[in-house]
């Protein structure tokens, strides 16, 4: 089932789903491991730290930070100082890193991808479909499965301060094992969701609800219909 599926939208913090994916590849092909570390910038922590009041990891400037915790600190907190580090660690710049995150994104068939930034801030021309988001979360559970379970993990600790996983599905509805939320006020609130029953997987993506509750009873719904209808 398809609404406006194909039309390029402002996907928020679903961006952190292909940074993921890139760091995947590099573990993938050797290039980095999982216990490597990168350094927290004045950037990231400006950019993305407890002060701007957006979703955060909570780094401090001059951390060293492993690239499985920079990781988990994307996927489970939404991190955006957490992205911005393993951008400036892998490809010098978050600029460059979206270059990589586009150009990736167009060679697995994601056509309507265009990537300004690796945390989903709003950038003009940022912009991916739905469609291509559920193709991307299908290839990423397809093709990592040692690192999708970071997806499930329901919450965080870093500098003494838990987090909770932001996917309304998690505990609430059997089988749900990811993906991620975004949220902007120029988008309203999303998620893209993959749940498994009977070896049977589905995903859904949504976007331009009016609140989280809003988000949460909406993804409930869809995903009960997608195996029951």
């Amino acid at each position: 089932y398809s609404k406006d599926g194909d039309t390029p939208m402002i996907p928020a913090s679903m961006t952190k789903m292909m940074t993921a994916h890139v760091v995947f590849d590099r573990l993938e092909r050797g290039e980095i491991n999982l216990d490597d570390t990168f350094t927290v910038s004045e950037n990231a922590w400006r950019k993305g730290g407890w002060a701007t009041g957006g979703s955060t990891m909570g780094l401090k400037i001059g951390e060293q930070v492993s690239v499985e915790d920079l990781l988990r600190g994307v996927i489970v907190l939404s991190g955006n100082d957490a992205c911005i580090v393993l951008a400036e660690g892998l490809s010098g710049s978050e600029e460059a890193f979206a270059r990589e995150m586009t150009e990736l994104a167009q060679s697995m068939g994601l056509t309507s991808a265009q990537f300004k930034n690796a945390s989903g801030l709003y950038a003009e021309g940022h912009r991916i479909s739905a469609a291509d988001l559920a193709k991307m979360a299908q290839l990423e559970i397809a093709k990592f499965p040692e690192y999708y379970s970071y997806y499930a993990e329901p919450d965080m600790t870093w500098n003494g301060i838990t987090q909770q996983n932001r996917n309304p599905l998690l505990g609430r509805m059997d089988g749900a094992d990811g993906l991620k939320t975004g949220h902007l006020s120029v988008s309203g609130y999303g998620l893209t969701a993959s749940a498994v029953r009977d070896g049977e997987r589905r995903i859904i993506v949504i976007i331009g609800l009016p609140s989280s509750a809003a988000r949460a009873q909406e993804a409930e719904r869809l995903m009960r219909l997608a195996f029951t209808a």
